[in-house]
């Protein structure tokens, strides 16, 4: 029975000539990074691909992470997709404790899923959009693989235009600064397809607070904010562009952080413009 099943899944994958299709459908994956549940259809899906080759997705992430995240401190992991980052930043250290917020419902609860296999009670899972107001409703849209570009499930994200039909489903939004988070935040990183500006101005007071790295993605495909708001923000709070990441991601510290002083600051965010 086993075999046959592999055959289906080997002409399926054949016959989708890597596009990815939404079905319910799962199927549990041991890899040198963990165990997870995923999609079996996501034939198209680079972040799952990646995960079952037993690869770390955006490594370079992955690696940066690891020069701020310190033993006993909290991690908040914004846009954790299936949950790969999450398990590898709550093995940097003892008593690390990762935050891990997903939009999608289906997504959310494999991230649940993997998260609790993989570690326990070191992270823990929270399914809602996180933003700059609490308890709005906004719209998620269902994957539509045959009808889009993209093919990965971390490509669909919230939609912030309000127009709401019935191939998208409701979420209340939640800031982090509604979290109260008692324990030393060591990074705060974000990947939620345009709304990470959103979601740092939910998190003014907790950054105030903790003064933690935070890395975030700008979409140059679907901008929702300009480039030139993230920077407004960025020195709002009297941080500065440290580095870019893999071309899209942007590690930012505060100021009494960066070693150069003031220089430092300006001198990266001439570099950051220039080049986005």
């Amino acid at each position: 029975m086993s075999n046959m099943i592999n055959v289906i899944d080997k002409i399926e994958k054949f016959l989708a000539y890597g596009r990815s299709r939404h079905t319910k459908s799962t199927k549990r994956y041991s890899t040198p990074t963990g165990v997870y549940y995923l999609p079996r259809h996501a034939y198209g899906d680079v972040i799952v691909q990646e995960i079952i080759k037993g690869n770390v997705f955006e490594p370079e992430i992955v690696e940066c992470a690891r020069e701020f995240i310190k033993p006993g401190t909290s991690v908040l992991d914004i846009g954790a997709n299936f949950g790969q980052m999450s398990v590898l930043f709550s093995g940097m250290g003892s008593n690390i404790t990762v935050y891990s917020f997903e939009a999608s419902a289906f997504v959310g609860n494999l991230l649940k899923l993997n998260t609790s296999y993989n570690c326990g009670n070191r992270v823990r899972p929270i399914i809602a959009a996180v933003h700059n107001s609490d308890g709005q409703l906004l719209n998620f849209p269902e994957p539509d693989f045959d009808n889009s570009e993209y093919q990965t499930y971390g490509s669909f994200g919230i939609n912030y235009n309000k127009k709401n039909n019935s191939e998208e489903t409701s979420i209340l939004t939640m800031t982090i600064d509604s979290m109260k988070i008692k324990e030393k935040i060591s990074l705060m990183k974000i990947d939620i397809q345009g709304g990470d500006l959103f979601a740092m101005q939910g998190a003014v007071n907790t950054i105030m607070k903790h003064r933690m790295p935070i890395i975030f993605e700008y979409e140059y495909r679907m901008p929702v904010v300009s480039f030139q708001e993230y920077v407004d923000f960025v020195r709002s709070i009297d941080y500065s562009f440290e580095r870019v990441i893999s071309g899209y991601n942007y590690l930012i510290l505060p100021n009494e952080y960066c070693t150069d002083g003031e220089n430092s600051g300006t001198r990266n965010n001439i570099d950051i413009l220039q080049a986005g």
